[in-house]
């Protein structure tokens, strides 16, 4: 017997894809593909508005949605830490959109 017979014959009783209902593993047995047609890897195109503050050895980035002022607590923020290397760190030690980018220096990060 094959791998897959075997495989087949464990998940559901039978000892290969005989019948027509019988679930197809090359289009649902993995994420992403043909139903949906999200592949794997895909690239996150919005485009985000940006702001960008230089102080001594840290580079503060942060970013929202276009038109999203800077005092709406909808920033993305993280400062590149460049003391020994580079180590980046999250306002409020995590990724969520819910900080204001008024004053990125302000933010605590971790």
């Amino acid at each position: 017997m094959s791998v897959i017979n075997d495989l087949y014959s464990l998940l559901f009783g039978r000892v290969g894809p005989a019948k027509g209902t019988d679930i197809d593993l090359a289009e649902h047995g993995r994420a992403g593909g043909i139903s949906t047609g999200q592949p794997f890897k895909f690239i996150d195109s919005v485009n985000y508005a940006i702001k960008i503050t230089e102080s001594g050895s840290y580079t503060y980035i942060a970013y929202a949605n276009p038109g999203t002022l800077e005092s709406e607590d909808k920033w993305k923020a993280m400062r590149l830490d460049e003391t020994s290397g580079i180590r980046i760190e999250w306002a409020d030690g995590d990724t969520n959109f819910d900080n204001l980018a008024s004053d990125l220096t302000a933010l605590t990060y971790s």
